[in-house]
Order: structure tokens, then sequence, then C-alpha cells
């Protein structure tokens, strides 16, 4: 039997300014997380974390209660697959040795229960935004990350908080006319893999549209929707957790 497969991404987790939207929001993920297991997999799309930089003995602490729970259920038999968003591109070695996890490029094919799913976070397949791709290339590379290595764990974070709201505040206001607009191209530009799904993150609006026999998904988000994508017996659902309708692990 085919186990339950699991998808989200863009929970923007905080290493700062842990107020009482960020414990709900915590809260629900952990509680999620102790529901699904029994899964076969559980693919995480990006953007968990709304800053991650390896230094060599520094993770920051509120993200422990994250990992810890992560790295049980990984312990237990589901395995997690990471791939890097805009935030967190910067996975290494703490993620893939400490804690178990596949590290997956920024772009993978994976035959899943009878299904080519190609899954990425999606910034980089974005239409336009040119000056946005070049800048992400040059703080991706092997220069930025050896100078940001230089900077103190205070300044460096402090940094990317500020440049995480600017960011947030750019972008607020297009969310639903850019899931529109991918829903647009998908089919001519997203199935280029021999794929015949295709799953994303980074839009913070959730979106499921079959292309025929094609599947497009954008998953949404952690913060506003608490959103997943399930794959079960070959078929993709959908759904919005909400911490109280019945246990998603029941017939896994």
């Amino acid at each position: 039997m085919n186990k339950s497969i699991f998808f989200i991404s863009d929970t923007h987790f905080q290493y700062h300014r842990i107020g009482k939207k960020e414990m709900i929001k915590k809260e629900k993920f952990l509680r999620f997380l102790k529901e699904i297991r029994g899964a076969s997999r559980l693919y995480l799309v990006g953007d968990i974390f709304d800053f991650w930089f390896e230094y060599k003995n520094t993770i920051p602490k509120h993200y422990w209660d994250i990992l810890y729970n992560l790295r049980t259920l990984r312990e237990e038999g589901t395995s997690i697959h990471i791939t890097g968003g805009n935030h967190d591109f910067w996975l290494g070695p703490f993620i893939e040795e400490e804690m178990g996890f596949e590290i997956l490029p920024e772009i993978s094919t994976h035959k899943l229960q009878g299904k080519t799913v190609t899954i990425s976070h999606g910034d980089m397949l974005m239409p336009g935004d040119l000056k946005y791709k070049i800048l992400k290339r040059v703080i991706r590379g092997r220069l930025a990350i050896r100078l940001a290595k230089m900077l103190h764990p205070d300044l460096l974070f402090r940094f990317a908080g500020w440049f995480s709201s600017t960011s947030k505040d750019f972008t607020e206001g297009k969310t639903e006319s850019c899931a529109n607009r991918l829903a647009e191209l998908a089919e001519d530009s997203f199935f280029k893999w021999g794929n015949d799904s295709f799953v994303m993150g980074h839009v913070h609006k959730p979106l499921l549209k079959h292309l025929g026999n094609k599947i497009f998904v954008i998953l949404g988000d952690w913060e506003n929707h608490f959103s997943y994508l399930r794959l079960k017996d070959g078929e993709f659902s959908t759904g919005n957790y909400k911490g109280e309708e019945k246990r998603l692990i029941e017939n896994l």
C-alpha cells in the first residue's frame, strides 16, 4: 500500500520577533508533524526558515523545537527532503549530516506513486524579475558565502531581518496576480523535465490546477493559509490545516 506523501513550503519560521502570531503558527506546525507520523515522505519546499545560514557552531535558538520535531519524525521512519528557498537557500552540513534530511537541488524530479513530480521553490522560475535573479545568483555564490561567514552571526542575522521585511513589503499585494499568471504559463513553462506534475512554493497563494493529465500546484504558505499538499494512492489533494480535523495519519 502506498503511504501518504506531504508537501509544505513557506512557513517562514522566525529567529527573532517571536510574538503571539508566530507562536500560534509554530504550535500548529508541531501538531501537524505529530499528525502525519507514519507518512512515507515529507517534502519541505523552501522558506521553511525566514533565514538560514550555517556557521560551524551556531544555530538560531528559536529553531530548535522545529528541528527537534522534524528529526523525531525522520527517526520514526518518514524520509524528509528539503530544498532551499529565497530566504533559506544556504542549507549545509548540519541539515544533511546531523538532521539526516536530503537537500534537493533548485529543481528536482521524483518518481512518486506513479507520478513524475518536479519540485522547486520557484523563485528563480518566476517570469521577469531579471535584477532579482541576478542578485540572487550573486548572493548564493561562493564569494558571498565566504564574506558572510566573516561576519558575526548577530550582524548577519540582523541584516537578514531587514532584507526579509523589505522583500515582503515589495511582494505584498502581488500574490494573487502572481498565482494567476503562473497558472496561465504552467503548461508551457513547467513541464520540461519529463514530468506530469509540478509542485512549487514561493507564492503565498495555494493553487491546484489540472491541465489535462498534468497537475500544477502552488503550495501556498503557513502564515495565512496553513496549506499543505498530500499525495495518496497517486492522487493529489490540498488542505488547510486547522489542528482540529480528524488525524491526517488515519489510513496513511
